[in-house]
């Protein structure tokens, strides 16, 4: 991966989007040291959605299994979602 300050980006933006759309590299964007932003491939990002896609699949199929398990005690889609950010921000 290919790390750059603001200005860097700023100042060689045509070659880094080479370089992510040919080379296959990601490019962190850095501000006062800290990652800001992350340029990656269109491949990469339509790749990350079906990710989220069925995740989001995974969840709606618990939600429903548990409602069919207990229909008075089924959490909305929206409150599992919730937990399970929950636990991936303590993991």
């Amino acid at each position: 991966m290919i790390e750059v300050t603001v200005s860097e980006a700023r100042d060689n933006l045509a070659d880094l989007l080479g370089k992510v759309q040919h080379g296959h590299e990601d490019v962190t964007i850095k501000k006062h040291g800290k990652p800001v932003a992350v340029m990656i491939s269109v491949e990469a990002m339509e790749y990350y959605e079906r990710l989220e896609d069925a995740e989001l699949a995974r969840l709606g199929a618990d939600a429903y299994a548990e409602y069919l398990a207990n229909p008075t005690a089924a959490r909305t889609i929206e409150e599992i979602m919730a937990e399970d950010a929950t636990q991936s921000a303590a993991e």
